[in-house]
């Protein structure tokens, strides 16, 4: 079979390999579509991380069920969060996959991955529906955190995002107002926006210093900042006014699928709205990885289908 193996920074190849077998609580499925995520771009890019499986947001049908796997069977449709979905087909443990509803499309599920970081990371932090939210970064985690918060009833979403293509996307999904952090100065504008207290929770969904700072800035006294971002670089923060306003700050490095599931089927959060592109595994490198790597802004989300 088919399948892009990993060799090094910036070299990435499709190969044939032999075809896995399940073992004893396992699944061997037939991969349908494999998104890229943020964290494989992370890798791609600087090495693999411990305990970051790459190829994790798979979606398939169960072609051959291990003999000791309860609850799955053969033509199961599932999401499978393990390693080495950009592949034709890959093996999943049974507590990494969950059961697609038969009515879900394809590309609909090939996103609920990213949908369940959003989930945990807003059940994490108990967002309330009266609470003012500010996401920093419309990329594919800070659109799913705008559709989770929307699902759970939060009425006002501000966010951030330089790129012009990212904040029509957030302001087609329902934010509030999306903001260019290169052209305002968001702490202000968002103390302007809520009576000078600044917002109850923000979310750094970007990475990169700056934007943590504008969540960090912008909150109200004892507020609280969700980071999701992925930090390849050192940040160098104020601690002041950290201290003073008694700021919470909680990294994020999970996800909760169940509840993501829950929403899609309830809400029909139409979550393959942000997929831009979806491409042959031949092409992942050239028109995948690397396409995400122009930082053009014309991609948000890239699915591979083997």
């Amino acid at each position: 079979m088919k399948m892009a193996v990993y060799h090094g920074i910036r070299d990435l190849r499709v190969e044939e390999v032999r075809e896995p077998q399940a073992g004893k609580r396992e699944a061997k499925i037939k991969v349908k579509y494999c998104g890229i995520c943020g964290s494989d771009l992370h890798e791609y890019l600087h090495g693999l991380f411990p305990k970051s499986p790459f190829g994790h947001e798979a979606c398939g049908e169960i072609v051959e069920p291990g003999p000791e796997l309860q609850g799955f069977g053969v033509k199961d449709r599932v999401l499978a969060f393990s390693k080495d979905g950009y592949a034709e087909y890959m093996v999943c443990p049974q507590e990494e996959m969950i059961k697609i509803p038969e009515g879900m499309s394809w590309k609909r599920a090939a996103v609920l991955e990213p949908l369940a970081v959003a989930a945990y990371c807003i059940k994490r932090v108990g967002v309330k529906p009266t609470d003012r939210v500010l996401i920093a970064g419309a990329g594919p985690i800070g659109l799913m955190l705008l559709m989770g918060l929307k699902a759970t009833g939060v009425e006002t979403v501000y966010m951030t995002e330089i790129v012009e293509k990212r904040r029509e996307k957030a302001t087609e999904l329902g934010a509030t107002e999306v903001f260019n952090p290169l052209e305002v100065r968001i702490s202000s504008k968002m103390r302007e926006l809520t009576e000078g207290n600044g917002v109850d929770v923000a979310m750094e969904a970007v990475g990169v210093e700056e934007s943590l700072k504008d969540c960090l800035s912008s909150l109200k006294y004892r507020g609280t900042v969700i980071v999701g971002g992925i930090f390849t670089d050192r940040v160098k923060l104020h601690m002041l006014g950290f201290v003073s306003r008694e700021t919470t700050m909680i990294g994020i490095n999970s996800h909760d699928p169940g509840l993501a599931l829950e929403w899609v089927t309830k809400k029909d959060l139409a979550l393959e709205a942000i997929v831009t592109r979806i491409i042959p595994l031949e092409q992942i490198s050239t028109e995948g990885f690397e396409a995400l790597t122009a930082k053009k802004g014309d991609e948000i989300k890239i699915l591979v289908e083997p």
